[in-house]
């Protein structure tokens, strides 16, 4: 089996700016999968390449924030000081907690901390996970061990490209 090299496609400063950065995606995306990428010298001379997903920025800038289909949430609870579920939902944030709330193993409901709506929730979830990797409490659970500004932080930072 050999090895097909990618082809990436030289784009401008400005037509880089549509695209988010292989720097700034927390998708999984690998720069080997990155359709495009910028050459320039900087100050000191040196080469300075980046590379860019194909996902643009503000894709959804002609739909109205009327039409968000999904939230991402924040829940915490007393019985697991210290940890916050971060997910998301088609549901009002209130709805899912109390749903999770109903479990057997929970012993005293979630609290929603904070909801951010947005487009494709799950796909901001995502990105969101695997920024605060880190910080997960356990595999492939949606806990962690956070403060709440510091998940509020993260969720509006990635979710302005879900808005």
């Amino acid at each position: 089996m050999g090895y097909t090299q990618n082809s990436f496609k030289r784009i401008s400063l400005e037509e880089a700016e549509q695209y988010i950065p292989l720097s700034e995606d927390y998708t999984g995306i690998t720069v080997d999968k990155c359709p495009y990428y910028t050459s320039h010298t900087d100050a000191d001379g040196w080469d300075n390449i980046q590379y860019f997903t194909g996902r643009k920025r503000n894709r959804y800038i002609n739909r109205t924030n009327n039409s968000y289909d999904s939230w991402l949430y924040i829940l915490s609870n007393q019985s697991m000081p210290g940890h916050l579920k971060i997910g998301y939902t088609k549901q009002q944030p209130d709805q899912r907690a109390k749903q999770l709330s109903t479990a057997t193993g929970v012993p005293t409901p979630f609290k929603v901390e904070w909801a951010f709506h947005c487009f494709n929730a799950e796909g901001l979830e995502r990105e969101v996970h695997q920024f605060l990797e880190q910080s997960r409490i356990m595999g492939n659970r949606e806990f962690f061990d956070i403060t709440i500004d510091e998940a509020k932080q993260v969720v509006y930072k990635f979710g302005q490209n879900y808005i």
